[in-house]
């Protein structure tokens, strides 16, 4: 019979991608709680939101036998809330919580792998003297305790930036404060976590060189790391311009990069789930440091490994949450190199004109291979965009593959031009 498992935020072009793994021969894919909401929504009601998934649980007819998810808070601490009673392998909350709890995170990295931690202290954002308090000097980066995709992370290059950002962080931090604070009262944390909250921020020393993610999984304590994507930064350095697979870094930093992230996950105690891990390559320092964790893959990679390796890393994902030993091929795929690309804007305007299906879908016949997402819709406000880097506003995504990195970029310069948004600057 079918193994169901329920993938918590599952959308559309996720379940797509679901249907073609070899895991599909044998499993049946449900959402449970849709991708809508919890994305895009104001404020996520925790209690409510357990409950209204324990309801569809448990009025399922058929055996559950997995539960997993592909996107962060608050999916990623919902699945060993919801599996755990279930005997289903999943991570413990504590375990989660120590990926995404950034100081907690950070005190663990420092006991594995203490020369891949920058200095980093808590910062009080209605404190009096928030920077003074920390004992850190700009440059520095601020960013609240939990967080995604950039949300109120902010780089303090001088005091005066930080009075700056201020009002917007005491604005916008209870929205992720809140139900952060309703998580952990689930979970069993040190004394000194419990005490600190979700109302504050972590400060961190800045740390530079050449972003990669790691994407891997621990299983029965053991971390497995199966591979490394590149985070290419875009012009502002604070923004995304692209993910690319595999690699270009040398074998060798790529090696001390994997011996890293293994220390650091046997550290974390993260088991029967997979991860991300992004981290720094300094070439000219050659230092490895850590900038996050992840427990969960990133679902940007999915194509990435589907149009390299042939089948996509939630293959992976699958599999731990079934409790049997990963399926993941190499280099089996149509193209030899792949990436997602990002179209931003670097300042708020009004979307005037968005690209036509039509257009979308000549530029896929004419480069195969080529995946389109519009972000935005005519008359979108840029500023009224969810979830936001504190820099840009990202327009649309287009996923590539190529033979090398040189048609890779000439492809991506070739989309480009044909990707026509109106944008109007406010008056």
């Amino acid at each position: 019979m079918p193994r169901n498992v329920f993938v918590i935020g599952l959308d559309e072009p996720n379940r797509a991608l679901l249907e073609l793994l070899p895991a599909a021969r044998d499993c049946t894919f449900h959402p449970l709680l849709s991708f809508e909401e919890l994305r895009g929504v104001e404020h996520f009601p925790i209690p409510e939101l357990l409950a209204e998934a324990e309801r569809r649980l448990d009025n399922f007819e058929g055996s559950i036998d997995a539960i997993t998810t592909i996107i962060d808070f608050p999916a990623t601490e919902f699945v060993p809330l919801l599996a755990r009673p279930r005997g289903l392998h999943t991570p413990s909350l504590e375990g989660v919580l120590a990926c995404n709890h950034k100081y907690w995170s950070r005190q663990l990295q420092e006991e594995a792998a203490p020369e891949a931690v920058p200095g980093y202290a808590i910062l009080d954002p209605y404190g009096d003297d928030p920077l003074a308090a920390t004992g850190l000097e700009p440059p520095i980066w601020v960013k609240p305790l939990n967080a995604f995709r950039s949300h109120l992370g902010f780089r303090i290059n001088q005091p005066q930036d930080l009075y700056a950002a201020l009002p917007v962080i005491r604005e916008e931090l209870p929205r992720l404060a809140a139900p952060f604070e309703s998580v952990l009262k689930y979970a069993d944390l040190p004394p000194r976590l419990a005490e600190l909250g979700g109302k504050v921020c972590i400060a961190e020393q800045i740390i530079s060189g050449r972003l990669c993610t790691v994407e891997g999984y621990v299983q029965h304590g053991v971390p497995h790391v199966y591979g490394i994507v590149d985070s290419v930064r875009a012009p502002n350095r604070s923004s995304f311009a692209r993910y690319q697979y595999p690699s270009s870094l040398p074998p060798p930093v790529q090696r001390r990069i994997v011996d890293i992230a293994e220390r650091v996950m046997t550290s974390i105690g993260l088991d029967h789930s997979p991860f991300n891990m992004e981290l720094f390559y300094n070439a000219r320092r050659d230092t490895i440091a850590v900038l996050e964790i992840n427990p969960r893959l990133s679902q940007s990679h999915a194509p990435l490994f589907d149009l390299v390796d042939g089948v996509s890393h939630l293959q992976v994902m699958t599999d731990v949450a079934l409790g049997r030993p990963p399926e993941m091929q190499s280099g089996q795929g149509r193209y030899d190199i792949a990436a997602k690309f990002f179209l931003r804007a670097y300042r708020d305007a009004r979307v005037t004109a968005v690209p036509s299906e039509q257009q979308i879908a000549r530029i896929i016949e004419r480069i195969p291979g080529t995946k389109i997402s519009a972000l935005v819709e005519e008359s979108t406000q840029l500023s009224d965009l969810e979830d936001q880097d504190a820099y840009s506003f990202e327009l649309a995504e287009v996923y590539l593959g190529a033979r090398s990195n040189r048609e890779l970029l000439a492809r991506w310069h070739a989309v480009r031009e044909e990707l026509a948004f109106g944008l109007q600057d406010p008056d």
